[in-house]
């Protein structure tokens, strides 16, 4: 059957910094605050807990969305994982609550770590895929600095660190939190409310929900793996929760239909994963296992945030490295791209243009854009720039219907350096 909640849920091209001015009532003690990833305060009569802060500048947005709330007290604050849209307004909230435990997984310590040792190449790839959001976020800053804050966006730094599991209760209420390393960073956790057999999941399976997570993000970072993915999955219906709350947008209730999603997603990467295995040890190439796999219809999962396709070259390369096996000059300082302005300088420029047409026609978009590349390798050909941008056009129209953030944005910044090229 497939999920059914693919297309009842908004997509990656819907994720907002926080703005809100009013938290949405989840129950009678939980409310949410969405932002770059969503906060949540929980009520007990002892004190709040609270769930992600949120990026730095939108610390003060959920801030006063939870005030609506009530003016008690954060006993607690509990990360789901280290990414910054997630620990980022820590400070913020700890200035405000002081005596507050703060508590996340032991290996937030080391992905922080990693998290700045490579945060200047993401940075610079990020803009083509959060721009707006970027643009919001520069504006706030400059903002804040004007008023004098200066720490805009905080590190975390944990009071309780733990390994497998944690348990604590606050007013009467349990909470039990468990380690889930196939989650999107390795210290991603889960936090279970057994009473209520609530779940929060935080971007445990990705940023949307139930979509094929990137195994290996474009804007840069270091492959996830499979398994502790699947792992993560049996965990959460090994929970059975009636309600998944995840990182971004509403919550899904249903018990029967919160297993079956997940069960789905489960063996739909579980698919994916012995396929590529299966692959590999047969000794076929990754780009024919990119073309030959394919989901079936009874195993149908969004990929608005991963694909099918990445995800089986992020576990083909996870599992056998960067060498492919094809050509010497693997081997060596040297890109493919190299030799394209030799092979400009070598081919007729008006039978290249006419193939280019030719692969057009027979919707063979791949070959013509290799193609264009060559030609405009040494020098601007504005025909060639013209039909390139013509490519990328029809290729956004196509994508926009799926909606995955990293196609769209690719697409649209290629557009956009384009029409630039052209109008020089």
């Amino acid at each position: 059957m497939g999920s059914i909640l693919i297309n009842k849920r908004p997509g990656s091209l819907d994720i907002k910094p926080a703005s809100q001015t009013k938290p949405v009532r989840i129950n009678n003690f939980i409310y949410l605050s969405e932002g770059a990833s969503n906060s949540y305060l929980i009520e007990t009569t002892e004190g709040n807990i609270l769930i992600n802060t949120g990026l730095g500048v939108e610390a003060p947005v959920h801030k006063y969305a939870f005030d609506q709330v009530n003016k008690n007290k954060i006993k607690y604050i509990i990360f789901t994982q280290g990414h910054v849209d997630h620990v980022g307004g820590s400070g913020f909230f700890k200035e405000y609550n002081p005596d507050a435990t703060l508590i996340a997984q032991e290996n937030i310590i080391e992905h922080q770590s990693f998290d700045s040792l490579t945060q200047g190449g993401r940075v610079l790839n990020a803009y083509k895929f959060f721009g707006e959001m970027i643009d919001l976020m520069n504006d706030a800053i400059a903002r804040a600095e004007k008023m004098g804050f200066k720490d805009i966006q905080s590190i975390a730094e944990p009071d309780i660190l733990f390994k497998d599991k944690y348990k604590f209760s606050l007013g009467g209420l349990d909470v039990e939190l468990y380690s889930v390393p196939g989650g999107e960073t390795l210290d991603a956790l889960l936090i279970y409310l057994p009473k209520h057999k609530i779940l929060f999941s935080g971007n445990a399976f990705g940023p949307l929900f139930p979509h094929l997570p990137n195994f290996c993000t474009i804007r840069g970072d270091r492959i996830r793996f499979a398994i502790p993915y699947l792992e993560m999955c049996k965990k959460v219906l090994e929970l059975k929760p009636n309600i998944l709350i995840t990182g971004h947008f509403k919550p899904i209730e249903g018990q029967k239909l919160i297993y079956d999603e997940v069960k789905n997603l489960h063996d739909a990467v579980d698919y994916i994963h012995t396929k590529t295995v299966e692959g590999i040890n047969t000794g076929k190439d990754m780009y024919e296992l990119m073309k030959e796999i394919v989901l079936p219809k009874k195993l149908s999962v969004g990929e608005g945030y991963g694909t099918v396709e990445w995800a089986i070259r992020s576990i083909y390369e996870g599992y056998t490295g960067w060498f492919r096996h094809k050509s010497t000059t693997e081997l060596y300082a040297y890109s493919p791209q190299a030799i394209f302005s030799d092979l400009n300088n070598l081919i007729d420029k008006k039978e290249a243009l006419k193939r280019i047409e030719e692969f057009i026609a027979g919707s063979e978009y791949l070959k013509a854009i290799n193609l264009c590349e060559i030609v405009i390798s040494s020098d601007d050909n504005k025909e060639a720039l013209k039909i390139y941008l013509d490519i990328h056009i029809i290729l956004l129209k196509e994508a926009q219907k799926n909606s995955n953030r990293w196609i769209v944005k690719w697409l649209e910044s290629e557009i956009e350096e384009t029409k630039n090229k052209l109008n020089a």
